[in-house]
């Protein structure tokens, strides 16, 4: 199965084409709020470097949220226009799952994290790749009190590195580098796997919010 991913979640757009049969896996990543003008052209480079087309994609998937609520809602709606155009299948995967899904064998605790603006975060917490709780919508300081019995965390996402200072301090907190490729192939992963046990996406799905909208 060929499939086409995207995560519009953040500031940084991040896009993949896997081509299970050929073994052949194209990603490509773009800083910059810009997603309503550089996400297609990024599907269509992709595809190119995979060597497919779009009408030999069989499965599109994106991130649902939590996120940039501009972000998710151009994300889906792209992902229902092509979907819809080419008559195939879509999925919306929690965004937090993808970030921490590279990192299912560890026994854990993986904690990814997203600036949430107003002095928040989105994060959530993972162990061996499944979640424990909520996703959560909390303060810096509320998660660091929150973790403050775990003596080896690993945290991950497109703002772990605000824990840098706080992983300078406390031997066994680790701050992941953070690679496109795996949070791709993740993406991927769970795509297919809520495919065949959840189906196809219904029309009506939204975003995830774990707040009231706004525009940002």
């Amino acid at each position: 199965m060929n499939i086409l991913v995207f995560d519009t979640a953040a500031e940084k757009l991040e896009t993949a084409v896997s081509a299970e049969a050929e073994n052949r896996f194209a990603f490509r990543s773009i800083a910059g709020f810009r997603h309503s003008e550089t996400l297609l052209p990024t599907i269509s480079s992709v595809l190119d470097e995979a060597e497919l087309t779009m009408n030999s994609i069989s499965l599109i998937a994106c991130t649902k949220g939590p996120g940039s609520f501009t972000g998710l809602r151009i994300g889906m709606a792209t992902a229902k226009g092509l979907s819809m155009a080419l008559g195939i299948p879509w999925v919306a995967v929690p965004t937090l799952d993808c970030l921490a899904q590279p990192f299912g064998d560890l026994a854990g605790p993986v904690v990814p994290v997203m600036d949430a603006r107003k002095n928040r975060l989105y994060a959530a917490m993972y162990f061996h790749g499944r979640r424990q709780g909520d996703y959560l919508d909390i303060s810096f300081q509320d998660l660091v009190e929150k973790l403050d019995s775990y003596p080896d965390i690993l945290f991950t996402g497109p703002d772990a590195e605000l824990f840098r200072e706080l992983a300078g301090e406390r031997p066994g907190f680790v701050i992941d580098e953070g690679s496109t490729e795996a949070r791709m192939r993740g993406l991927v992963s769970l795509a297919l796997a809520k495919l065949n046990n959840e189906g196809p996406e219904p029309d009506t799905a939204g975003p995830l919010y774990l707040r009231e909208p706004e525009i940002g």
